[in-house]
């Protein structure tokens, strides 16, 4: 393998003016810098990454934890994050929360022993208190999707406003007894989107039925199993948290024979690009999820840069996407779904 020492010699210099030319150091002449420039790329010369990030005390490595690496969603942001980071020389070490406090916490430990130049955050465990003290020993912090606290930089979605236009168009097609098939509770996508229902509820003089909110872990098959739940009170029309969610919902009105949209209207959110090839097209809101991803990274790059720089929070409008589970072509305004009409059998374990 070919060392500095080994350039150093071709060229008659010592190491030292080496390194210090490849590392863009003063005390090296243009010319002299491009002649052992030229020579590396010669001899094949590759630099030891460890070895500068002593030097530089720079890894040109981002962290990036999700909290689910299965999900269509986070896939679209990371994809983001990636086209962004590889533009700048930067390399990328995702870490998969796999919806777990523990294990999200063990990784933020993990990423800071591996040295890397700041954390991109997608958390759904996090507290506000662990992201502080860890951006106070020195570690840039960039938050994507989900705010878990004010006092460091974030890019997010404006969660209510696209809330308010689905539940908007929900009520404009007769939907009167939404039923929610919510996040975690003290989740803020959970938190500004159900603040986004009880606002158009409110504002149409609509009664809410806290009943027909409940609390998932935000996965199909957690969807699927509790169903029957929401189906007990009688909606007109169920709200997933995401498209996911919706998914699973969906799978059980199939199975048990309930027609969406004729007797139950489905809505979900995100926009996945499975959302337009299901059975019944999805209606949603349309999140940018590649641009948050990409918009995220820069920011934290900018903060590792310069970081004098105050903290932000940059928010992304989504747009609601309307397709046919929720009864746009039909004439009818949707009825509650009749006790008689609701299956017995409990969700088959799949």
């Amino acid at each position: 393998m070919i060392s500095i020492k080994d350039i150093a010699q071709e060229l008659q210099v010592t190491p030292s003016t080496v390194s210090r030319a490849l590392n863009g150091k003063k005390g090296v002449s243009a010319q002299l810098a491009a002649r052992i420039v030229k020579k590396c790329q010669e001899m094949g010369y590759k630099r030891n990454a460890v070895a500068q990030s002593l030097i530089t005390n720079k890894t040109h490595t981002i962290g990036v934890l999700i909290p689910d690496i299965t999900s269509r969603y986070y896939s679209f942001v990371v994809k983001g994050v990636h086209a962004y980071l590889e533009a700048q020389g930067y390399s990328m070490m995702l870490c998969n929360a796999n919806r777990h406090a523990a294990t999200e916490r063990h990784y933020l430990e993990l990423l800071q022993t591996r040295r890397v130049d700041g954390i991109l955050l997608i958390s759904m465990t996090a507290k506000p208190e662990e992201l502080l003290q860890l951006s106070a020993s020195g570690m840039p912090i960039v938050q994507i999707d989900n705010l878990v606290t004010p006092q460091l930089s974030a890019v997010v979605n404006d969660n209510y406003r696209g809330a308010t236009q689905l539940f908007e168009h929900m009520v404009s097609l007769g939907c009167r007894h939404i039923a929610c098939m919510l996040g975690r509770e003290d989740n803020q996508t959970t938190i500004d989107r159900l603040r986004g229902l009880r606002d158009v509820m409110a504002r149409h003089q609509l009664p809410l039925d806290e009943k027909a909110l409940i609390y998932i872990d935000s996965t199909p098959e957690e969807a699927y199993r509790r169903t029957p739940e929401l189906l007990a009170t009688r909606p007109d029309a169920i709200f997933g948290i995401n498209d996911m969610v919706t998914v699973g919902i969906m799978r059980y009105c199939l199975e048990h024979h309930i027609k969406v949209p004729e007797q139950l209207r489905l809505v979900g959110y995100d926009d996945i690009d499975i959302a337009a090839l299901m059975y019944v097209p999805l209606t949603t809101v349309h999140q940018f999820k590649f641009t948050l991803g990409k918009t995220a990274a820069k920011l934290l790059l900018d903060e590792i840069a310069d970081p004098t720089q105050p903290h932000q929070t940059i928010t992304l409008m989504p747009s609601l996407k309307v397709r046919l589970s929720c009864g746009e072509r039909l004439n009818t305004k949707p009825q509650r779904l009749k006790v008689s009409s609701l299956p017995d059998a409990r969700p088959q374990d799949k």
